[in-house]
């Protein structure tokens, strides 16, 4: 009987941290949450097709990272500036999305093509991100790359 009551004590003293824990570790972000992700997805496509490589670094935070394949990792905004300065104008899409987090940090799991100016396929691969969310405003954080097998 002793036994039994300590381990009612125990369990009642411990089901605060599972209530509290829960909303943090479920892992499934809001519907809000994905689609603020998808519009600054959709805010880097539109500033690669443009070739604008300043506005590409702004949707990272300060200490944001690429993991390009085969290259060294690019730290902070002005690199990843100068990483994708005098890149080509060609259309990015992503699809077949993941996500997983809460409010305050987000991984997504996609796939990516790029396709030049005439339509034709160069690039599908498949990604990795890491969104922070800062004052409201989610930031691409981690960004690692690699294309699918020809």
């Amino acid at each position: 009987m002793l036994k039994m009551g300590l381990f009612a004590i125990a369990f009642a003293a411990t089901l605060p941290l599972f209530v509290v824990a829960a909303p943090v570790t479920n892992g499934v972000p809001t519907p809000q949450i994905e689609a603020a992700i998808k519009a600054q997805n959709a805010l880097w496509a539109k500033a690669y097709a443009r070739g604008d490589n300043e506005a590409i670094a702004r949707l990272y935070t300060k200490d944001g990272s690429l993991l390009p394949p085969g290259g060294e990792k690019i730290n902070g905004s002005a690199a990843i500036a100068k990483y994708f300065a005098g890149a080509p104008s060609d259309t990015l899409s992503f699809s077949n999305y993941e996500f997983y987090g809460n409010e305050q940090v987000v991984s997504e799991i996609s796939d990516s093509e790029i396709r030049n100016q005439n339509g034709e396929l160069k690039s599908r691969g498949k990604q990795i991100l890491i969104f922070l969310n800062q004052g409201g405003t989610w930031k691409l954080h981690r960004d690692i790359w690699n294309d699918y097998a020809s």
